[in-house]
C-alpha cells in the first residue's frame, strides 16, 4: 500500500494528523483542479471541503490505484454535483484577458493561459490540466475522468490545439 493509502487507513481510524498530511499533501491539486471545473474559485473553496469530507466519509480506497487519480475522481464527482445545483461555469474568452487585468498592466503569460484555459470545452481543459497541469499520467487521467486512455490522449491534443488557436486570436505568442 502506498504511504497516502496508509494515511487514509490512520485517518480513518481517527488519527488527525494523519488526515492533516493527507490534506496539505493533496488539497491544492484539489483545489486546482476544482479551478479549472468550475472556473469559480468560491464553489472550488466548496469542492475542496467536500472531497476531503467525502474521503472521511468511508469512500472506498483500491490500493492498486493512484492515490491521487482516486482523489481527483472523488473531487471531480463532487464539482459536477455542485455546478448541476448551482449552475456555476463561468465562461471566458481569451479577449477578456485585458478586462481582467488591471488597468495600465500588461497581462501574463500565467493569467493568458488561465484565461485560454476556460475559453476551451470542458472535457479538453481538464485533460489538458491533469496531464500537463499536474503530470499526470494519460492512465491515471483516464481513471479521473473515467474515460479510456486514447480518449485522453485525443482531449489533450485538441486542447492543446485550442489552446494554441485561443493565442493566436489574440495575438499572445505561443
Amino acid at each position: 500500500m502506498s504511504e497516502d493509502g496508509t494515511l487514509l487507513v490512520r485517518a480513518l481510524k481517527g488519527d488527525r494528523a494523519a488526515f492533516a498530511t493527507l490534506y496539505d499533501r493533496h488539497s491544492s491539486s484539489v483545489f486546482g483542479y476544482a479551478v479549472r471545473l468550475t472556473g469559480d474559485r468560491t464553489a472550488a473553496e466548496d469542492v475542496t471541503q467536500e472531497t476531503f469530507v467525502a474521503l472521511l466519509g468511508g469512500k472506498r480506497f483500491d490500493p492498486a490505484r493512484s492515490f491521487t487519480a482516486w482523489l481527483l475522481t472523488i473531487a471531480r464527482n463532487e464539482a459536477f454535483d455542485l455546478m448541476r445545483r448551482r449552475k456555476v461555469r463561468k465562461e471566458v474568452g481569451i479577449g477578456d484577458l485585458e478586462r481582467e487585468a488591471a488597468p495600465g498592466t500588461d497581462v501574463g503569460a500565467r493569467e493568458a493561459v488561465e484565461v485560454a484555459l476556460r475559453a476551451i470545452p470542458d472535457e479538453y481543459r481538464e485533460a489538458v490540466w491533469l496531464c500537463d497541469g499536474i503530470e499526470m499520467s494519460y492512465q491515471e487521467a483516464a481513471e479521473v475522468m473515467g474515460c479510456e486512455v486514447g480518449t485522453v490522449g485525443s482531449r489533450v491534443a485538441r486542447g492543446r490545439q485550442l489552446l494554441k488557436e485561443q493565442f493566436s486570436r489574440s495575438g499572445y505568442a505561443v
